[in-house]
């Protein structure tokens, strides 16, 4: 532990070090209300002294100068040299724009793995325009391996952002069924949305988008295409966060500050007696000198051991005035949820997952639980998506009509955790009535007892496969006080249709099954143990 704290203390000197505000960001600025202006040549200049003080976004700057020649004489040669240097601080635009040149052999020697490279760095980033292209790479076979599945997932990813190219792409990809199962009312919602989201100025890109939703609008039924619109309209753009921002001095200030932090956090204050001057914290240096490709000759410089000892007295005031350390974080409550996907997605209730600062899973059956990330919600359903780990067993729902009254159901969970059995809790009943509370039709009333730690788990038919999300009890205690009487295996679960809806709005590859062959009540248990999971809302 003590040697981690040294390395720990190493590297956030040499970042307060860094952080010392240089003229760079200002200078940027300035060039950049120039280039507002139209006078490039100023432009030109100030992007040029930000650039040799390492400034990412005024190197980029430069290439796109020299790309489109904005106050300099085109020269694609040196427009890719000032890309390479801001892509190689993790600016995604730049990274972008490299990919750009070896694609289109511009400046550099045309590569087309290459150009995948350097998209795939952008795209990792969420640059959108970066995926849709990496996506045609992977469509043509260009730079990397034909691999229409690899494609899609690209293409969704843009697509998500809102990019118009991306929507027409995926749109095909569902039309013809290449790296996806063929659907034609996914691909009308793509290619309708592509057609709205192209501006006038790209007329005959909108007309391929419409040209599309038309051609696959003959093959679906009305309800379909009322599905298809109705997937259109709910759909929202997502903007993805850049995983790498470039080093900017705003960046290296906030760096600066998460590690301040988490070292409080850690208990770790240096003292009065603390040095910088030993063999570990040398040796740390070095190596942090190494990691930011600064010149490492088995030395440490005078003038770099001087930034440490002023950084090291900024971080001692800095860590007097820190909050306190954020307390432990305590399993607040349990409910269930269960695996619909390949991919990993796990299907529950939002309101099992309201309010929690983390939420936790185990990833295999019996596993310890670990964080995984809230998808997306819909309170009006009382549904949330989980993204767990990928490969494990998964639930399917039942194909063709809804259940009907009568019907025999298996309900899988973890009820009142830390009460009953550990594992997988089973009970049976049957469906009473195909609507909720107020004739809701959203949800079902099941007869099969259900308990708090319940929520979220599966409703079963008598085949096995997905008939609906438990979702609530009635409350006996205010039916008795209203009425006299105590009610009777009176919950609620979420329609399969229901569930089935939210999954479609989150392109979610869930699979059905014929619901024709019931099966022993003993085998809907056995394996709903497999795909059924834990859920702990942590806070």
């Amino acid at each position: 532990m003590r040697a981690l704290r040294y390395i720990a203390a190493a590297a956030m000197l040499l970042l307060a070090a860094a952080a010392a505000p240089p003229a760079a960001a200002q200078t940027f600025d300035e060039a950049f209300a120039a280039a507002k202006r139209g006078d490039y040549a100023t432009a030109y200049r100030g992007f040029r002294r930000a650039a040799g003080q390492g400034d990412a976004f005024a190197q980029a700057a430069l290439g796109i100068m020299y790309s489109e020649g904005r106050g300099v004489p085109k020269n694609y040669a040196k427009a890719s040299k000032w890309y390479r240097r801001a892509a190689a601080q993790g600016l995604a635009i730049a990274q972008f724009a490299l990919g750009a040149m070896y694609e289109n052999g511009q400046g550099v020697r045309q590569d087309a793995a290459a150009a995948a490279k350097w998209y795939r760095r952008a795209a990792a980033q969420g640059y959108a325009s970066a995926q849709n292209n990496l996506g045609l790479m992977y469509a043509s076979g260009q730079g990397v391996p034909q691999d229409y599945a690899a494609a899609v997932k690209w293409y969704r990813r843009a697509a998500a952002q809102g990019f118009a190219n991306a929507q027409t792409a995926l749109g095909l990809m569902y039309e013809v069924g290449r790296g996806v199962r063929r659907d034609f009312v996914r691909a009308h919602k793509w290619y309708n949305l592509a057609a709205s989201q192209f501006s006038d100025s790209e007329k005959a890109r909108r007309e391929v988008a419409v040209s599309g939703r038309d051609r696959v609008a003959r093959f679906l039924t009305v309800p379909q295409l009322a599905r298809a619109q109705r997937l259109a309209r709910q759909w929202r753009p997502r903007k993805e966060n850049a995983v790498r921002p470039p080093a900017g001095d705003g960046d290296r200030r906030r760096r600066v500050a998460a590690v301040q932090q988490g070292l409080a956090r850690l208990g770790y204050d240096p003292g009065p007696a603390d040095g910088v001057t030993g063999p570990r914290t040398r040796a740390a240096i070095r190596a942090f000198q190494a990691v930011a490709g600064l010149p490492v000759d088995g030395r440490v410089s005078g003038k770099l051991e001087r930034a440490v000892r002023a950084a090291l007295r900024r971080f001692r005031r800095a860590a007097a005035e820190s909050p306190p350390p954020r307390r432990d974080l305590e399993r607040a409550s349990t409910g269930s949820g269960f695996r619909v996907s390949a991919g990993g997605h796990i299907l529950t209730n939002a309101h099992v997952v309201r309010g929690c600062t983390e939420v936790r899973v185990p990833p295999s059956p019996g596993a310890a639980t670990r964080r995984i990330a809230v998808a997306a919600r819909d309170k009006a359903s009382d549904l949330a998506l989980l993204r767990g780990p990928a490969g494990a067993l998964f639930a399917r729902f039942r194909a063709g009509r809804g259940v009907r009254p009568g019907a025999r159901v298996v309900v899988a969970g973890y009820p009142l955790r830390g009460v009953l059995a550990a594992g997988v809790n089973i009970s049976a009943g049957t469906v009473a009535a195909l609507a909720g509370p107020g004739n809701d039709r959203r949800l079902i009333q099941i007869t099969a007892p259900v308990q708090p730690g319940n929520s979220g788990g599966p409703v079963l038919d008598a085949a096995g496969n997905v008939a609906g999300v438990v979702v609530a009890k009635l409350n006996a205690i205010r039916i008795a006080r209203a009425t006299g009487d105590i009610p009777q295996n009176v919950n609620f679960a979420v329609s399969a249709g229901t569930a089935r809806a939210f999954l479609d709005s989150e392109e979610v590859a869930y699979e059905t099954a014929p619901s024709g062959t019931a099966r022993a009540p003993e085998d809907v248990a056995a394996a709903a143990k497999r795909f059924t999971v834990l859920v702990e809302c942590w806070k």
